[in-house]
C-alpha cells in the first residue's frame, strides 16, 4: 500500500510535526511505501522518511511570507492564520495544490493521511476525492476554527473525509457539529513516542541536584511563565534543585522569565532541542513539568515517562484518559487542577496565584517520590502500548477495517 503524507507546517519541530515524522517511521518499518508533502524553507533541513519528498516552500518568491503555524506561537519565525489575508490564503493554497497534483499523478498513493483539519487538508480531499483521505486533529487546529469563525466558509470538503483520526475526544463535538463529520467517521488514537530515542537510563546517574525540565514553546498558553515562579518557592526547602526551561524563547520573554524567577541562579534557558538531545536531557533529569492551559494531548509528558521521570502536568483531558491504571495509581503523572481558562487558553487573572502554589506542591510530591521504584514491570508494559509501533498498527487496523 502507497501511503501519502501531508503537513502544512515543518516536520519534527512541533507536537503534529512529531507526530507526523513518527507515523512515517512506523509506517515505513511496517512495509509500507510513503510519500511526503510538507512546508519548510530553505534555511531548515527537513529529515523525513519517506520514498518520495515534495518540500513546499515558504519566504520565497512564490509565497512571500514564513512557515504558516497552528498555534499562533510557534518554535520558528511563522504566520499566523488568523492575521492572513486573503491573498495570502490563496497563494498557500495554489501552492499546495501544485505540489499535491504533482504527488498524485507521479506517486499514485492508495491512502492519503493529512494533517490537521484545515485549509491543506480540505484541500486535500478535494484533489484526492476518489482516494480515501484520513485526516488527523491535533487540537489546535479546532482551537483556529473556534476562535475564527471566519475560516468556516473555507472549509467545504472536510465533512466528505473518510476517516477522522484524534489525538483526543475533547474535540469531537466541534468536529461534528462545526465542520459536520459524521461522528461514525471519527476514531480517537491518541499518540505515542519514538521508543528508539526515548527511553530510560542504562544505569542510575548519581548527582547531587534535582532537574526540573520544562520543554516546548515559550509562550503565555504553555504556562511557562507560571511555572519559573515556582522556582523561588521550592528553592527556599530544595536549595539543590534547577529549572531547565527548553525552547526558543525571544529576549522579552528571557529577560520576564528571569525576572519572575527572582534572577535565580537555579534558572536555565536553553534553545529548543532535536528530539535526540532532548532525550538525553531527559534522561539526565529528574521530573518533567507540563504546565499548559491548553494541549490536546501532551505528548512530550508520554515521552518523559518512556525515559523514567517523574512528570507533573495540568489536566489535559486527553493525556488523563491516555494513560493506564498502573501509571495513574502510582501518580507517576500529578496532574494539577487548572484556572478559570478563557478564549479557550487563557487563565484567569486572579486564579494565577493559586495556580503556581499547587504546580509548585506538586513538584514536590514528585520530588518525594524520587526514591520510589515506580517504574515497575507493569507500568513499562503500560508505557510500551503508546510507542510508535502500535499506533500505527491501530491507524492501520481502522483503514483496513
Amino acid at each position: 500500500m502507497k501511503i501519502l503524507h501531508v503537513l502544512t507546517q515543518l516536520p519534527a519541530k512541533t507536537g503534529s510535526g512529531v507526530y507526523f515524522t513518527n507515523l512515517i517511521d512506523s509506517l515505513d518499518n511496517m512495509g509500507y511505501e510513503n510519500a511526503a508533502v510538507f512546508g519548510t524553507e530553505k534555511i531548515y533541513n527537513s529529515q523525513v522518511n519517506a520514498k518520495v519528498l515534495k518540500p513546499v516552500y515558504y519566504n520565497t518568491e512564490d509565497m512571500p511570507f514564513r512557515i504558516c503555524g497552528m498555534s499562533d506561537q510557534m518554535p520558528y519565525d511563522s504566520t499566523v492564520y488568523s492575521q492572513m489575508t486573503e491573498e495570502q490564503i490563496d497563494t498557500l493554497i495554489e501552492n499546495f495544490r501544485k505540489a499535491l497534483i504533482e504527488v498524485k499523478e507521479e506517486f499514485k498513493p492508495d491512502i492519503v493521511i493529512s494533517h490537521h483539519l484545515f485549509f491543506i487538508t480540505d484541500l486535500v480531499k478535494e484533489i484526492f476525492a476518489s482516494t480515501e483521505v484520513v485526516g488527523i486533529s491535533h487540537g489546535t487546529d479546532m482551537r483556529q476554527v473556534k476562535k475564527h469563525h471566519k475560516f468556516l466558509p473555507i472549509l467545504n470538503h472536510l465533512k466528505d473525509l473518510d476517516y477522522v483520526l484524534t489525538v483526543t475526544d475533547m474535540e469531537d463535538d466541534a468536529i461534528i457539529n462545526l465542520l459536520g463529520v459524521d461522528e461514525s467517521k471519527i476514531h480517537n488514537v491518541g499518540g505515542g513516542y519514538n521508543e528508539k530515542v526515548f527511553y530510560p537510563p542504562k544505569e542510575k546517574i548519581e548527582k547531587n541536584t534535582i532537574d526540573v525540565v520544562y520543554a516546548g514553546k515559550i509562550s503565555q498558553s504553555k504556562g511557562v511563565f507560571e511555572l519559573v515562579q515556582t522556582l523561588p518557592i521550592l528553592e527556599k526547602k530544595y536549595p539543590q534543585i534547577r529549572l531547565h526551561m527548553i525552547g526558543n524563547a525571544d529576549l522579552e520573554s528571557c529577560h520576564k522569565m528571569k525576572d519572575l524567577a527572582n534572577h535565580s541562579q537555579r534558572l536555565s534557558i536553553y534553545h529548543a532541542l532535536d528530539q535526540v538531545k532532548l532525550a538525553n536531557l531527559l534522561r539526565e533529569a529528574d521530573i518533567f513539568v507540563l504546565p499548559s492551559y491548553f494541549e490536546a494531548l501532551g505528548l512530550i509528558a508520554i515521552e518523559a515517562l518512556a525515559c523514567h521521570k517523574l512528570v507533573v502536568a495540568s489536566q489535559i483531558d486527553g493525556l488523563e484518559k491516555l494513560i493506564g491504571p498502573e501509571i495513574k495509581n502510582k501518580h507517576l503523572i500529578e496532574f494539577t487542577k487548572l484556572p478559570r481558562i478563557y478564549d479557550v487558553d487563557k487563565p484567569v487573572k486572579d486564579d494565577i496565584p493559586a495556580y503556581i502554589e499547587r504546580l509548585s506542591e506538586n513538584i514536590q510530591k514528585q520530588i518525594n517520590r524520587l526514591d520510589q521504584n515506580l517504574f515497575t514491570e507493569e507500568v513499562n508494559a503500560e508505557i510500551q502500548t503508546l510507542a510508535w509501533a502500535n499506533i500505527g498498527q491501530k491507524i492501520i487496523n481502522i483503514i483496513k477495517n
